[in-house]
């Protein structure tokens, strides 16, 4: 009985644990860390915890039920933050400044002190408990605030951002910058108490690289059931590619294909997204080939997953390389939250997600193959219904984002 009420008595002071999340993306910039953000920090507030994400670049209040609090650098008007970051985006991430800017991103510098100054003191007033910081490069600032504020610090990594730059030609392996960046990275992360990695790769890179074992665990993208029942989608069919146009996602793979698919499909529609660096290319690819694709924006993900309830086939193509091996994209469990089908090019990794769960096809890289891939799913009803069905049995039973949070939940508990 004592036991009994010590534990109940335990669990009702850790409930009222407050997290705090530094960011350090506009909410509106980077789709998949966005949604990772939120909906874990949705799962935490569903478990009892109180949560704030602290944001330089958002005055709202609140998003998707979080509440969140601007931080500042500097007394900038919102707009004048957002091109900041643009600017500074473009500086740190260009071919030309890289010398310059890449193994700066993990060093002390002047914004990054202010922003921990003032970040500091809201952690304060707020009686944050613990502070977990969103992705690798915003772990300076978030280690000065949290040993000016005297709380625990966790790091939530999404990938690893040397990795990215390599991926995007930015940086090369043997590169003065890529050693300083990695080294430097691991330095840091031996100051937080703990890490959240987004897949096992990702985790057995943390031993290898930076020889970090204990207290890394494992929070791999998830989904929410969208939808009960798969509704009968009627034609023409519509196929959606939910991410941001970028060089990562290999978008030119669907984009030639169409030229395949117009031989064997008549009457389809193609959807995708508004937002990417790749935007002009691919809108004047689409009018040169007369591809007619249609570029959606939608304001919240509800009305996005209203709309890809009544489409047929989820896109997911992909580059090959580490960081895409690192990290699973988290468009692939938005679409399997609403029972869409996938066809995607297989690059090992997450990829076999596709295949062990039966939830879609994969193809290789070719565009006519993948143009095959996308004509035998919609070909079968039978099987292409039993693909949507088991879509929503993954999410429900393994890739649920409250299931997925728990050892992230273990772990704040440990620290708070």
């Amino acid at each position: 009985m004592e036991a009994r009420l010590f534990m109940t008595l335990r669990r009702q002071c850790l409930e009222k644990a407050r997290v705090g999340f530094l960011f350090l993306h506009p909410l509106s910039e980077s789709l998949g860390s966005t949604t990772r953000l939120v909906e874990i920090a949705k799962s935490l507030k569903k478990g009892g915890f109180e949560v704030k994400i602290f944001n330089p670049f958002e005055s709202v209040k609140e998003v998707d039920s979080i509440k969140v609090e601007k931080v500042k650098v500097l007394n900038l008007f919102d707009f004048m933050a957002k091109n900041m970051y643009s600017l500074l985006r473009r500086i740190y991430y260009g071919k030309r400044t890289r010398s310059i800017t890449a193994n700066k991103i993990f060093r002390e510098n002047f914004f990054y002190k202010k922003l921990a100054e003032d970040l500091a003191e809201k952690l304060k007033k707020g009686n944050i408990d613990v502070l977990v910081i969103e992705q690798d490069f915003a772990i300076v600032p978030g280690l000065l605030a949290s040993k000016k504020s005297g709380i625990p610090t966790l790091v939530d990594l999404h990938n690893i951002t040397a990795e990215e730059l390599v991926a995007a030609n930015i940086l090369r392996y043997d590169s003065l910058e890529y050693k300083e960046m990695q080294s430097k990275l691991g330095e840091l992360l031996n100051e937080v108490e703990g890490i959240a990695v987004v897949s096992e790769a990702l985790r057995k890179y943390i031993y290898e690289t930076y020889g970090i074992r204990n207290n890394v665990v494992l929070v791999p993208p998830a989904g929410r059931i969208r939808i009960r029942k798969i509704p009968r989608r009627t034609l023409p069919y519509k196929f959606i590619f939910a991410g941001l146009l970028s060089y990562r996602e290999k978008v030119d793979i669907f984009i030639r294909s169409l030229v395949y698919l117009k031989e064997k499909i008549a009457n389809y529609e193609v959807y995708m997204t508004k937002k990417g660096d790749e935007l002009k290319r691919i809108k004047m690819l689409s009018k040169i080939d007369d591809l007619n694709i249609n570029f959606f924006w939608f304001k919240t993900r509800n009305e996005l997953f209203d709309f890809m309830k009544q489409c047929h086939v989820g896109i997911l193509t992909s580059s090959k390389n580490k960081a895409r091996m690192l990290g699973p994209p988290i468009k692939l469990f938005d679409y399997m939250s609403v029972g869409l089908p996938v066809v995607a090019n297989y690059i090992g990794g997450w990829s076999e997600i596709i295949r062990m769960e039966k939830v879609g096809i994969v193809t290789s890289g070719e565009p006519k193959e993948f143009a095959e891939g996308i004509f035998e799913l919609i070909s079968d009803e039978d099987a292409y219904y039993n693909f949507a069905s088991n879509a929503l049995r993954v999410i429900k039973e393994k890739y649920n984002w409250d299931k997925v949070t728990e050892p992230l939940v273990d772990l704040i508990h440990k620290f708070s």
